[in-house]
């Protein structure tokens, strides 16, 4: 049996270009994502396409994993961090894992109490999904997944052979039933595009294990490794623990539409984005204005600031960005609220929008569900 925990070292393995491609695919999975969602919606559980729609939007998700993926190693994507729930985090992950057509018993441990990190919720996701994943790929036929999170104090000895500094950490466990991996294997998984063809992780032919590391190690972490042939794969995110605030609310979100009356203004520049994103606001009860760009959606602020509620604000467009046309916005009104919609990354520009009164973000291609609890969190700041 072998054991290895492995430090971080940043790949240079894509190139400025990953930051426009993943921009411009992000904007078509939203699109895609956002029909099916709307066709989900409409849908009973046991229609026949139910499933069929389900399947679309996994695949969609998979591929704006790629797109997030090609984004840190194009060194394009930043943070933007705050204090979460661990637990939390992967209930969710959970809830998106589809186990009816796989022969996979699912067994998750949740430690009784909270546990808080100062972390990017959106990071960590990946990371969770793309273990997980990984784990399904182990066992093709059958097997038990096994999800266990937990706090832990690590001391000086440890900590010095991680690379990490001693504390207290949050260790969240995933663990597989499946192949398992060799000593030679498990040493190369986190090698860009490492492929081994004779192990069942096809995951390690791309940039996943890869940028789940980087992810980790970016967020003061470590990620612990054991696994043995024939006898399944271990793997330990371990992750600094942050005291929970007083004003956190931990209570989970049920999966259900949140519904609205307020008006929306939708800037966008890609016409489907607010072909969709106009249905989608529309189904969820909202009176919906959509311009293409940032001068135009002055114009129209300008004239009707009164009655509008929220801007929703893309980022990357021509002529005048999202920030620019967000600092332009903020001298009309300095109390206007405005939703960041992105399929590019949380770069310094968002940040700086962030840091200036954009009450959040969401990251393209989301949910009708997802999109609906966002409007929600943001119009009652």
């Amino acid at each position: 049996m072998e054991h290895i925990h492995l430090k971080n070292e940043t790949p240079d393995a894509v190139q400025a270009l990953a930051g426009g491609i993943a921009h411009d695919f992000n904007n078509l999975l939203s699109a895609i994502k956002g029909r099916a969602s709307l066709m989900l919606n409409s849908v009973k559980p046991s229609d026949p396409l139910y499933r069929h729609i389900t399947e679309i939007i996994h695949c969609i998700d998979h591929g704006s994993d790629i797109a997030h993926q090609l984004l840190g190693f194009a060194k394009v994507d930043e943070y933007y961090t705050s204090s979460i729930d661990v637990n939390r985090l992967v209930r969710k992950a959970v809830e998106n894992l589809n186990l009816k057509e796989k022969n996979i018993v699912l067994d998750v441990e949740l430690n009784s109490s909270p546990l808080i990190i100062e972390a990017d919720s959106d990071k960590i996701n990946q990371v969770l999904t793309v273990i997980i994943n990984n784990a399904l790929q182990a066992m093709p036929d059958k097997g038990k997944l096994s999800i266990l999170t937990e706090s832990a104090a690590i001391l000086n000895g440890t900590a010095e052979s991680y690379g990490i500094d001693t504390g207290f950490f949050v260790k969240i466990t995933i663990a597989d039933t499946g192949i398992g991996m060799d000593n030679d294997v498990l040493k190369s998984i986190f090698t860009p595009f490492y492929s081994a063809n004779h192990m069942a992780h096809p995951e390690k032919k791309g940039l996943g294990l890869t940028f789940a590391r980087e992810i980790v190690q970016n967020h003061s972490g470590v990620i612990d490794v054991w696994s043995s042939p024939d006898n399944g794969s271990s793997f330990s995110i371990i992750l600094p623990l942050k005291e929970k605030p007083d004003n956190m609310n931990l209570s989970t979100q049920q999966a259900k539409l949140i519904l609205g009356n307020e008006s929306v203004l939708l800037v966008d520049d890609e016409q489907r984005i607010l072909t969709v994103g106009k249905e989608i606001c529309k189904t969820l009860g909202y009176n919906v204005i959509t311009v293409d760009s940032g001068k135009e959606a002055l114009k129209i602020y300008q004239d009707q600031k009164d009655t509008i509620n929220l801007v929703i604000l893309d980022m990357i467009m021509p002529e005048m960005n999202g920030l620019e046309t967000f600092v332009e916005l903020k001298k009309i009104d300095p109390d206007i609220k405005v939703l960041l919609s992105t399929g590019y990354s949380i770069d310094e520009k968002a940040q700086e929008m962030l840091k200036n009164g954009c009450k959040g973000y969401i990251l393209k291609p989301y949910s009708v569900i997802d999109f609906s609890h966002k409007l929600r969190e943001v119009l009652e700041l």
